[in-house]
């Protein structure tokens, strides 16, 4: 993964917040590493189209 130098704010729902950090407790990354993936692999899926 290349080196993380910006940083995005965004708000998100209480909901959203808590399953987003329970998917990286369990897949032991931070809830920031889950969401550059999440991103990265839906930025990528688009670009296929």
């Amino acid at each position: 993964m290349p080196k993380i130098d910006a940083q995005l704010g965004i708000r998100v729902t209480k909901d959203l917040k808590e399953r987003l950090t329970a998917r990286a407790r369990q897949e032991k990354k931070s809830v920031s590493a889950l969401v550059v993936q999440v991103m990265e692999a839906y930025l990528s899926a688009q670009e296929e189209d």
